[in-house]
């Protein structure tokens, strides 16, 4: 399994209180999709975490997902993200090389349709 070395936001998300429209499909998605395992859960919020990384979802019901934001999370191995992503049946993205922070990184990008999240996987070239 392709091991996540780091999150951070794209366009200014908290990735410790990501607004969904509901927890159940989210948790959903995070766990079977991404891998993540739940850590903890109530009314409103939830805590999931994958290797070195955290996300925090935090229920709004007026939640646009059209208006969601994206994120960059880091892998080790690229292709064998992809690979799990497909066979868990997200839609990864062709690969291509995109550049920040005076890096050039080989990137992947995958869209959760629920909440209009828009997930950048990525890897230092």
């Amino acid at each position: 399994m392709a091991r996540l070395i780091a999150a951070g936001p794209i366009s200014g998300e908290n990735l410790a209180a990501l607004p969904v429209k509901a927890l159940g499909p989210a948790i959903a998605f995070y766990e079977a999709v991404l891998c993540f395992t739940l850590v903890r859960r109530d009314a409103s919020t939830a805590v999931l975490k994958r290797d070195d990384v955290t996300i925090g979802l935090v229920v709004d019901p007026g939640h646009e997902p059209k208006r969601a934001g994206s994120f960059a999370m880091e892998a080790d191995d690229l292709d064998l993200l992809h690979r799990e992503l497909e066979e868990r049946g997200g839609r990864p993205g062709e690969f291509g090389v995109d550049e920040w922070g005076g890096r050039s990184h080989r990137t992947f990008f995958l869209r959760e349709d629920e909440n209009g999240y828009c997930y950048c996987f990525h890897h230092p070239l």
